[in-house]
């Protein structure tokens, strides 16, 4: 684990949550994790996540929604499927800015060129869980 990384996520979250009571309980987040991650998908709990953003963000984050697990697409089309076809730019801020990477699939969205492009938690990583969703679907 990068302690490092931890702290800066930490931080991240007490900053956005200024009034939340955030504790570090591996004893309740644990057992989602496997749940999330087990090799039968009918496992895979359905989460209810709050995120913050602008409509537009919501929009974008929406839509990454509804990519099914082991599939890929671009910054143009989710920007045509909210919509807003010339916003292909704002689409990848909005990605970006997506504070619950996993849980709200930004890694399923690549260019159009078919590179990865950029991730948050590193290229690698996004290549590792791609790869891992295409696996198991």
């Amino acid at each position: 684990v990068d302690e490092d990384r931890k702290r800066t996520e930490f931080e991240f979250f007490q900053q956005r949550w200024h009034f939340a009571e955030l504790q570090h309980a591996p004893d309740q987040t644990q057992p989602v994790i496997q749940q999330i991650f087990a090799p039968d998908k009918s496992q895979v709990p359905r989460l209810k996540v709050l995120a913050q953003g602008t409509n537009f963000q919501l929009k974008v984050w929406e839509a990454l929604l509804r990519i099914p697990p082991g599939a890929v697409t671009t910054y143009g089309q989710i920007a045509r499927s909210i919509g807003s076809p010339a916003a292909t730019r704002a689409v990848g801020t909005a990605i970006g800015s997506n504070p619950v990477g996993f849980l709200i699939p930004c890694h399923r969205v690549i260019q159009s060129t078919g590179k990865l492009g950029g991730y948050h938690w590193g290229e690698t990583r996004k290549s590792a869980i791609v790869g891992w969703e295409m696996a198991r679907s």
